[in-house]
């Protein structure tokens, strides 16, 4: 009896594997976990949503003075909500980004899917901001925090609010920032995320319908 219930959980392990989603897979850290302050207001996206602008949260002086970065994931959560102090004390109603992503591949949820973001003044009612934290001009972010942004991604096509056809990466720096010109993900991250996050197929395609 045992034998043969060991054999059935041995055959039943890969299947919950190869059916695990890639929503599944994201190690959600939620707004009361992180420590978000309620948003002052929210305008709700429309779906589907046709870009992805990827973004770092860190410039170059910052970095410096965070010299071997970030050792744990407290550290990364108070820059998180560091950031949302910022952005409301400019008048932002919330966060900026949809989520944020740290170097242990946890994924912040900022904005969310649903609603808009203020994180690219041409693209927000378009767009889902995703923001790696951290400093990425000359290396990269980490392979667990790569790995969570194409989960991340993945999650947005099996939930079917990208777009069904000509899905576009843009870094920030393609974009444009309120200020003018920006540096925004890196050139490193920029670079990576052109390379290896699109996905420019049919969402009808890939479920086989």
């Amino acid at each position: 009896m045992t034998m043969k219930f060991l054999c059935l959980v041995l055959l039943l392990v890969p299947a919950c594997v190869l059916c695990e989603s890639a929503c599944d897979r994201l190690n959600l850290v939620s707004r009361d976990d992180w420590g978000a302050k309620p948003p002052r207001a929210r305008t709700p996206l429309s779906h589907p949503v046709g870009k992805l602008v990827i973004h770092h949260s860190d410039g170059y002086w910052r970095h410096l003075s965070n010299w071997g970065g970030y050792t744990d994931q407290e550290e990364y959560m108070a820059r998180v909500r560091e950031i949302q102090e910022d952005h409301m004390e400019q008048g932002w109603d919330d966060i900026g980004y949809n989520f944020l992503i740290d170097g242990f591949g946890n994924v912040y949820v900022g904005r969310g899917w649903d609603n808009v973001g203020a994180h690219a003044p041409c693209c927000n009612s378009d767009s889902i901001g995703i923001n790696f934290l951290g400093y990425f001009e000359d290396e990269l972010p980490t392979r667990e925090a790569l790995k969570a942004g194409k989960d991340l991604i993945a999650c947005w096509n099996d939930l079917e609010i990208g777009p069904h056809w000509d899905f576009g990466v843009r870094c920030h720096s393609d974009v444009g920032a309120a200020s003018g010109e920006t540096v925004c993900p890196g050139a490193a991250l920029c670079d990576y995320a052109k390379r290896h996050f699109p996905f420019p197929y049919d969402v009808d395609v890939m479920h086989g319908r």
